[in-house]
């Protein structure tokens, strides 16, 4: 029997992108819209795993899974915040994800939380290059914003709308906000303006910069990689 994950989230595109990832390895994934949604959930059901965002509008991940631990709702229960946030607060015992390391980053620690399938010996599962084959994204990309600047936010709006017609499992797709510093890839990337999509992977490397209005190119780097649409 599959391993049962609650993923609790505001925004529904991360909702479904989470949820085709993680089914994509074998998990079996209920959603929820938010924090009160969740907690209905949980008291109707015992899930393996509860992953949440942070912060969302009737509350925070980690204000609900405190109400359901002290409700004994999250007995043998793992546990995982997510978050686009700098500052998580009341996490203490809780790992913390960070959004912008992109939904394979999410699955990884997933896998490590949760460890192999109940009842499967040790061994006889798929070979690794068969799982990283399943999980294995066609190409790369990476948004730069800066903060909450309306071009920014336009630009994360254009591309969220974008890839929900799109396979999530095939795209790796990243957010990094140089508002909270600038990492190695900005260098990399030769990063001068925001926000700016690069696609990193397959090469050549190719940049689109502003809010992104006009998807066409982006819809053509995705068709020419291979990224299959949705139904």
């Amino acid at each position: 029997m599959s391993r049962e994950v609650l993923c609790v989230d505001d925004d529904e595109v991360t909702r479904y992108l989470l949820k085709r990832a993680l089914e994509l390895v074998g998990f079996a994934v209920t959603t929820a819209e938010g924090t009160e949604k969740g907690l209905e959930l949980l008291k109707q059901h015992r899930f393996h795993l509860v992953i949440s965002d942070y912060n969302m509008p009737d509350g925070t991940g980690t204000w609900m899974l405190r109400q359901a631990a002290s409700a004994g709702l999250l007995r043998d229960t793992e546990v995982l915040i997510f978050t686009g946030t700098p500052h998580v607060e009341d996490a203490a015992g809780v790992q913390v994800v960070a959004k912008e390391q992109g939904t394979d980053h999410i699955v990884a620690q997933v896998l490590k939380l949760l460890g192999p399938e109940p009842g499967q010996p040790q061994g006889r599962g798929p070979p690794p290059s068969a799982l990283q084959e399943r999980v294995m994204a066609r190409i790369e990309l990476v948004l730069y914003t800066a903060g909450p600047s309306p071009a920014s936010m336009r630009a994360l709006r254009q591309m969220k709308n974008l890839l929900a017609r799109y396979d999530p499992a095939q795209v790796d797709f990243k957010v990094v906000d140089l508002a909270r510093g600038r990492p190695d890839s900005a260098e990399e990337d030769h990063i001068l303006l925001t926000p700016t999509l690069v696609q990193r992977n397959p090469l050549p490397r190719t940049w689109v910069v502003g809010d992104l209005e006009d998807t066409t190119l982006i819809e053509d780097l995705l068709d020419h990689s291979g990224v299959e649409r949705r139904e």
